[in-house]
């Protein structure tokens, strides 16, 4: 499909996707509460729910989707973008009972681990210096190694949007239409299978 700059959504995207949104397809910018209602706090934030912004024929073949352990992979990537993009002072994420609101959220980061076990992904707050060696306290193997891995937060409070930079409301914007878009590509183009799979589990027994 052809992919120009658009001025509805801010960036690059898909130009039949924004059509649709022209001639009818809701994507207009709402608040919606960061935590829950009790706290009163809320934010900018795009409607996302299913029945909102997908094509009636396409909306079956969606919550199907919906019901395999990947569809969100590409998804949660997309939206980890989107906070590294802005050194995640601003964030997004998705809120509601059925996790069909995206929200804009304001956080940070703060000092976190610094090595990291290439075996089995133990993370250590200290560097292999200050422990004097590379070797990982869980596995036991000689490969950790230095790197920096910073604690992201993410904090529920009030967002109004003219305290959120122009740059950031398009970019947030564009993310909410890209995901729209990435979803329809997906009803379009994936198939649905099922598999059956055994787990083996470990369990105690009484003995004699």
């Amino acid at each position: 499909m052809p992919r120009i700059e658009c001025a509805r959504c801010g960036g690059e995207t898909n130009t039949a996707l924004c059509d649709w949104i022209n001639s009818g397809g809701e994507m207009k910018r709402i608040r919606y509460d960061t935590m829950n209602s009790w706290n009163a706090c809320t934010a900018p934030a795009y409607n996302l729910k299913v029945h909102k912004v997908i094509p009636r024929e396409l909306v079956g073949k969606v919550l199907n989707l919906m019901e395999c352990e990947d569809f969100y992979e590409e998804i949660n990537h997309m939206i980890h973008e989107f906070g590294e993009e802005h050194g995640y002072a601003w964030q997004a994420g998705f809120n509601g009972r059925s996790g069909g609101y995206l929200v804009l959220y304001k956080g940070g980061t703060r000092e976190g681990h610094k090595s990291i076990c290439r075996v089995c992904g133990q993370r250590n707050f200290k560097t292999t210096e200050e422990t004097g060696g590379n070797k990982c306290g869980k596995c036991g193997a000689n490969a950790r190694e230095n790197k920096d891995l910073p604690h992201i937060y993410t904090q529920g409070v009030n967002i109004e949007d003219a305290d959120v930079p122009t740059a950031v409301l398009k970019a947030f914007r564009k993310l909410a239409v890209d995901i729209v878009a990435h979803v329809k590509d997906m009803a379009k183009s994936r198939t649905v299978w099922e598999e059956e799979y055994s787990v083996r589990k470990v369990r105690k027994v009484l003995g004699d």
